[in-house]
């Protein structure tokens, strides 16, 4: 599955990380907002893959910067640009 998914460009950026969910939505503005679902048991620590805020906990995220999500945590980001 993964191949044909790399075939195509649609792996998405956490694709090799277990039990982290992401999903891309585009509001009728325009504007993308990254879902991140941890639905792991254990925090995770992944690198940014874009710059935006966090609309839950008001934290500004930096492409390339570490986050982490607590077992079970969820992040949503109003990214600044294109993922």
């Amino acid at each position: 599955m993964r191949q044909v998914l790399s075939r195509h460009g649609i792996v998405g950026p956490y694709a090799d990380v277990p039990d982290l969910e992401t999903a891309v939505r585009v509001a009728p503005d325009g504007t993308r907002l990254l879902f991140l679902l941890n639905h792991a048991t254990a925090a995770v620590e992944v690198v940014a893959c874009a710059t935006g805020l966090d609309l839950l906990s008001g934290q500004r995220m930096s492409r390339g910067r570490p986050l982490v999500l607590d077992p079970a945590g969820v992040m949503v980001i109003r990214c600044d640009a294109s993922l």
